[in-house]
């Protein structure tokens, strides 16, 4: 038996696995064993399928999180980051006008927004909602015109959104990582049991390591004929 590579996926073992449960069902079921040898292959393929639904939950567990929860919150984070973003723009915008003048040189601008924008979206993605927040602040303390309590809400609101969503997105990444290594361990467990299948198989029909080889797969087929086979003969010039 020649398992697949290590660095197979878990599904390309989960094949290999399947394949070599359904032939000792198959063999359980033929008269040609022994009631003995038949109960013995019985007892393999149900521990044998044990350790194929183990695996089977933890790749399926994996592949949700990676299609769908990590994307999920990668994407939310993205877009609560690009409105922060916009709701700073906006800002910038309004202080400037009302406050500057037009100028984003007046002393109130700066003071509202230090760096102004190349500042904030140079930062460290985990400090943006802090420095939005700052700035709410700064405004907030600042001198009144119409608008500021409405954009002090929106800059607090943005903020707030972002920080909530770079929480899940780091949720949702050391979720996918808790997922993978429980995949790791099962998909190592069940090259454990395929080898433990092959040896008690070994020692259940000595010398007849053929017919035990042919429980198990030959790279990606039985040993014995396919579909893939037979179409092939029935194409085969007379």
């Amino acid at each position: 038996m020649r398992l697949p590579n290590e660095t197979a996926s878990s599904w390309v073992l989960l094949t290999f696995a399947s394949f070599s449960w359904s032939s000792l069902c198959a063999w359980a079921e033929f008269p040609d064993l022994k009631p003995t040898e038949r109960a013995e292959i019985e007892k393999l393929a149900h521990s044998l399928k044990t350790h194929i639904d183990s695996l089977l939950k933890e790749a399926r567990d994996t592949q949700e999180a990676q299609l769908f929860g990590r994307p999920s919150a990668q994407a939310k984070q993205n877009a609560t980051l690009v409105l922060l973003k916009r709701r700073i723009d906006e800002a910038l915008a309004l202080v400037t006008i009302r406050l500057g003048g037009g100028s984003k040189k007046h002393p109130a601008v700066l003071s509202f927004l230090p760096g102004l924008l190349t500042g904030f979206s140079r930062a460290p993605i985990d400090q943006r909602p802090k420095r939005a927040n700052e700035a709410a602040a700064r405004l907030e303390a600042g001198e009144d015109f119409g608008e500021r309590a409405a954009l002090v809400g929106k800059l607090k609101d943005a903020a707030e959104r972002a920080q909530q969503a770079i929480h899940a997105n780091d949720g949702a990444q050391m979720g996918w990582s808790k997922e993978r290594s429980e995949e790791l361990v099962a998909k190592g467990r069940l090259r454990l049991e395929l080898e433990r299948v092959h040896r008690s198989l070994g020692a259940l029909f000595p010398g007849q390591r053929d017919f035990v080889e042919s429980f198990f797969l030959k790279g990606e087929k039985p040993s014995e004929g396919t579909s893939e086979d037979e179409t092939a003969g029935t194409n085969e010039e007379p």
